[in-house]
């Protein structure tokens, strides 16, 4: 059977155009976010700053530039006093500049735009939910990769935003990390040196790992976690992902063999694949933020 033709191409073709549309549009806005600070305007709504990381690094920093109509609505977090491990937001209108200076000195901030953030991940959460229906159910691949390729477009710009958060360059480290991952992953799983995708056990262990790590961001919504304890979960989860890589490559080896060759199949097959490499990058900022 021909390469272009193979269950492995067409795998691969899927999954490759997908993460390529989410990586394109991700440096598309940190671009956009270094020409709005250079220029000295906003992008999406959100200003940022310049600062230096520990490597003498440009760090770009979202901030709130001082309001130019008053009254305006300012915000402070503070400890709950149901749940001391817990935070509220308590909210305040200043009045002019004068109170606002105030309000600042007693841990007051301005209220940060990004609407289009928001926006761009309640069409990323509809789309990819939406793309896992169809991936599950097999009823329509095309109207699956429409949603598939929305929920790309809207989640580069929240990968931007994420790396911006923590800092851009330790988020170019972790894309670097896990193409390493994948690409390891990938050849020692494809290779089937070990079936793992026929292993009871092992996949288990991987179910009840996801359940854990579901269950705990759960519980962190509504109960606050020290630093260390999300760091292990973090690094714990970028293992459970890695090993997730390596049994869906033995199991788009094991359908090669078996014969299975069509677009449905590598649709699914490039979603399962897509959904690890994406959880497996989201762990692994989550561990190396700060």
């Amino acid at each position: 059977m021909l390469l272009e033709t193979s269950l492995f191409f067409k795998t691969m073709f899927i999954l490759c155009g997908q993460l390529s549309i989410v990586l394109g549009t991700c440096f598309y806005c940190i671009k956009g976010t270094r020409k709005a600070y250079k220029n000295n305007t906003s992008f999406a709504g959100i200003h940022f700053r310049a600062s230096m990381n520990m490597n003498k690094q440009l760090d770009l920093v979202p901030y709130s530039p001082a309001p130019k109509n008053y009254p305006c609505e300012m915000f402070k977090q503070v400890p709950s006093k149901d749940n001391p491990t817990k935070s509220e937001t308590i909210t305040l209108m200043a009045m002019d500049k004068d109170h606002r200076i105030k309000l600042i000195k007693d841990g007051y901030m301005d209220k940060q735009g990004g609407e289009t953030v928001y926006a761009a991940f309640g069409l990323w959460a509809i789309s990819l939910f939406l793309c896992t229906f169809f991936a599950s159910t097999g009823i329509s691949t095309q109207t699956g990769m429409i949603f598939f390729t929305i929920s790309s477009l809207t989640f580069g710009p929240l990968l931007a935003f994420f790396m911006l958060e923590m800092d851009e360059n330790d988020g170019f480290n972790a894309l670097k990390i896990v193409f390493l991952v994948t690409l390891i992953a990938g050849l020692i799983g494809y290779s089937d040196i070990y079936s793992f995708s026929e292993s009871s056990f092992l996949i288990g262990f991987l179910l009840i790992s996801l359940l854990g790590l579901i269950v705990f961001e759960f519980v962190r919504i509504f109960k606050g976690f020290s630093r260390s304890a999300i760091k292990i979960k973090a690094i714990f989860g970028a293992f459970i992902f890695s090993v997730f890589l390596l049994v869906d490559f033995n199991l788009l080896r094991k359908k090669s063999d078996f014969g299975i060759n069509d677009w449905d199949t590598a649709f699914n097959l490039a979603f399962q694949i897509y959904l690890d490499i994406i959880n497996l990058l989201l762990e692994i900022l989550d561990a190396m933020s700060n």
